[in-house]
């Protein structure tokens, strides 16, 4: 009996002497993670200061003191993250790829140790990018990295499968490559490999662009596809020039022709340009016509002003007579605005007039603003008489206002009229005031008056005021 009463009390004894031990561990651990967030806080409020020696201070901190942390594995991104934010900021080169080369050291580790944590695929984008910059300047041996990625690190991957090796090509690398199992591969995975690949571009453009232009050509994924291409349009290299002329005119994705035409229009020299005019001509599709007039306008040289004034005249479909125009006016130079005129004089299709006038309003030209008074005092046509004083009205100013007076005294049509008192009202100032006030006496026609009575009472002006109670009084 007493032998039980001492092994029970030795088990209660040791049972709490457990639960005491545990209480003070689990102490223990809430102090460390209690420190560690605070390093953490400190240090991502130094990188949103942009205060990288800080930052890189108190992610060491946690990196060497809190390893158990849950802060561990995103400190050692942003370690990484800092050290080469900071490289940026130096002056000499020599300490820049010093401190680019540290911050690769914590993303390895992160990558090394925890290859599962939310933080690594970042961290890989973020290597090959430093990566990229270190091997650009000279150090060789950072290409692994670039390399690693682009080709899956598998045998027969990306590039094996471009050379003959495993079927499937790309996606054999994607999946990893010989005896892989064959499984959708993730978006995360497709971006990790294209910034492998625009990096790997950069710097061996022999090995790299028949990858992406595989990618561009065969993939089945209309998503991965517009990824290789952003890639591709991106480059400045001459092998690209042809490719993207080639999607342009006859790739079967509206989409990809359209991005591959964007990408042309961005490379502002000679030979994309001859590229856009080409596609022209042998383009069907009015969507892809539109997205060239952008290319177009974009250049300086004489012949793509010369395309745009030729279509602006000659198109027979209106809406793409209608684009030319628009893009015409945006150029903002006197021998558009010269050759806006000469269309607008032969022009008898009321809807292209109207974008005409737009043009003339927002090429800004002294050419174009003459041309939208001799529009609002001459024309024939009330309606495009009625959108210049629209567009006259959006500039402002005495001298509009002394303009938009002139036309209401000198015409008797009421829809003109209506149009000039809704400008005048959109003035906002004491001149426009004391115009409607004026023309409001004068006017004879009583739905007129009424609405010069309405933009009166919308002007919050004490003497428009005054002669509101003038009226009440009479």
């Amino acid at each position: 009996m007493k032998k039980a009463k001492w092994i029970m009390f030795c088990l209660t004894f040791f049972l709490i002497l457990g639960g005491f031990a545990s209480a003070q561990e689990k102490e223990k651990t809430k102090d460390v993670y209690e420190k560690a967030r605070i390093a953490y806080e400190e240090a991502k409020k130094a990188i949103y200061e942009k205060n990288w020696q800080k930052a890189i201070s108190d992610l060491e901190k946690i990196e060497k003191a809190y390893a158990n942390s849950s802060y561990y594995g995103e400190s050692l991104y942003w370690l990484g993250y800092s050290m080469d934010r900071l490289a940026a900021s130096l002056d000499s080169m020599e300490l820049q790829l010093e401190k680019r080369k540290q911050a690769i050291e914590p993303l390895n580790m992160l990558l090394g140790k925890m290859p599962e944590n939310s933080w690594a695929r970042d961290a890989k984008i973020l290597q090959i990018q430093i990566a990229g910059s270190l091997a650009k300047s000279g150090l060789s041996e950072y290409q692994k990295y670039i390399n690693g990625a682009a080709y899956g690190g598998v045998e027969g991957g990306l590039f094996g499968g471009i050379e003959g090796g495993v079927e499937g090509g790309l996606l054999g690398g994607i999946r990893g490559g010989l005896g892989a199992e064959q499984k959708k591969p993730s978006d995360p995975d497709l971006e990790l490999k294209l910034v492998a690949l625009d990096a790997l571009l950069q710097m061996d453009k022999e090995k790299a662009f028949p990858i992406l232009e595989k990618m561009v050509k065969d993939e089945k994924r209309p998503e991965l596809r517009e990824k290789a291409l952003m890639v591709l349009g991106q480059s400045r290299d001459a092998k690209v020039l042809p490719l993207l002329t080639e999607l342009a005119i006859s790739d079967p994705s509206p989409r990809i022709q359209e991005m591959a035409v964007m990408w042309l229009g961005q490379r502002h020299d000679d030979a994309s340009l001859d590229a856009l005019l080409k596609i022209y001509e042998k383009a069907v599709d009015n969507k892809l016509k539109a997205r060239l007039f952008f290319g177009f306008a974009q250049s300086n040289h004489p012949k793509a002003q010369a395309k745009l004034i030729e279509i602006a005249k000659n198109e027979k479909d209106p809406e793409l007579q209608k684009k030319a125009i628009f893009w015409l006016g945006q150029k903002r130079d006197e021998g558009s605005v010269t050759s806006l005129i000469e269309i607008y004089n032969t022009m008898s299709d009321a809807r292209l007039k109207e974008s005409l006038i737009m043009s003339f309003a927002q090429n800004n030209s002294e050419k174009g603003r003459a041309k939208l008074m001799e529009i609002a005092k001459n024309d024939k046509d009330p309606k495009a008489r009625e959108r210049a004083i629209f567009w006259i009205g959006q500039r402002g100013g005495d001298d509009v206002l002394d303009l938009l007076l002139d036309v209401y005294n000198k015409t008797d049509d009421a829809k003109v009229k209506r149009q000039v008192i809704f400008s005048v009202s959109q003035n906002h100032g004491p001149k426009a005031v004391q115009a409607m006030i004026a023309m409001a006496r004068k006017e004879k026609d009583f739905e007129l008056k009424k609405q010069l009575i309405f933009w009166l009472g919308q002007s919050k002006s004490e003497e428009a005021m005054k002669f509101l109670k003038e009226i009440l009084d009479k």
